[in-house]
């Protein structure tokens, strides 16, 4: 029996109504959805919501209430701010956080739920856009709705059929693939998701490699006719087993690293005439000053042998600072 046969039993092995027919059952439910003929309002309501510039506004109660929480945190954190508004709590005041002409979006498995039809008069009021994402054509939400995304599942996942488990999983992915169209609609980049993520890893990728590297008096720099002595006191007294080699306007000519000193050493040369110039590496490995920490990192898993110092250079090659691996994986 290999691996994949033991974390993963065969069909046959599967409980009737177990563990993995409840994701084989919500899996159908997606596969159901992507063979329908395309659904037209999609589209449009992929572009209404990229174009807004007022908080997009997720209803639901429930657990579509909770799905609708979660797609509200999607498109704000995609650069489209949104709330979430609970319908059970929407018409004792908290209506007053919907400006007028914002575009609104409901989840409902049913459509027909007191507390979210009970909000369509006031949303109507505001002259706000309302996009449903509803199980069921005939329903009161399906009838208000400007636009519509029918999400009809053939049934529930669980043995009785009524614990929302396949309707949801369904409104997940739709809500979803409206935030990744709609951020893809408005141009959305990799830096603008790292913008809006300051705080763990996602946030430190951000962190400009300017703020971390080795500048001023703590950057180890000689120039090409340096003695061996001066540079090795150089090297010393900054601490980072390296120094760069530069020339005039302190443009890059080379590095020399701890290993470079000592073959040359061992080569068996008069070590009263070595230079800086004959030890060093005449093309390493730079970056540029104008990158982050997650482009460094990026290139750092291309070339991780070369990547213990590393000279931080502008456009035109002139030395601004150093790396060294501690600073990066600090």
């Amino acid at each position: 029996m290999n691996a994949l046969t033991t974390i993963q039993p065969t069909l046959a092995h599967r409980p009737a109504h177990g563990f993995y027919h409840t994701i084989a059952e919500e899996r159908d439910a997606l596969s159901h959805f992507l063979a329908q003929s395309p659904q037209p309002d999609i589209e449009q309501a992929v572009a209404l919501l990229a174009r807004q510039d007022k908080p997009i506004v997720f209803v639901g109660i429930g657990k579509s209430g909770h799905i609708a929480a979660k797609t509200a945190a999607t498109f704000s954190s995609l650069d489209m701010p949104a709330l979430f508004l609970n319908a059970g709590e929407a018409a004792h005041g908290d209506l007053g956080a919907v400006q007028p002409q914002s575009v609104v979006v409901f989840f409902s498995n049913s459509g027909t739920t007191e507390e979210l039809v009970r909000l369509l008069p006031p949303f109507r009021a505001r002259d706000c856009d309302m996009v449903a994402i509803v199980g069921r054509k005939a329903s009161p939400l399906v009838r208000a709705a400007d636009y519509v995304i029918l999400a009809e599942i053939e049934r529930e996942a669980d043995p009785q059929g009524m614990a929302p488990t396949s309707s949801t999983t369904l409104q997940l992915a739709i809500g979803d693939a409206l935030a990744i169209a709609a951020s893809q609609h408005r141009g959305f980049t990799r830096e603008d998701f790292l913008r809006h993520h300051p705080a763990g890893l996602l946030g430190r990728q951000m962190i400009p490699i300017a703020s971390l590297m080795r500048q001023g008096d703590d950057l180890p720099k000689v120039q090409k006719a340096t003695p061996l002595l001066e540079l090795l006191t150089v090297m010393s007294s900054k601490r980072l087993g390296a120094a760069c080699v530069v020339g005039k306007g302190d443009q890059l000519l080379g590095l020399i690293v701890d290993g470079d000193v000592r073959r040359h050493l061992q080569s068996g040369v008069d070590i009263s005439a070595v230079t800086a110039g004959d030890m060093m590496r005449a093309t390493p490995h730079t970056v540029r000053d104008s990158l982050s920490l997650g482009h460094v990192l990026s290139l750092r898993k291309r070339a991780p042998t070369a990547w213990l110092v590393m000279p931080v250079v502008d456009e035109a090659g002139r030395l601004k600072g150093m790396l060294h691996a501690q600073d990066i994986l600090g």
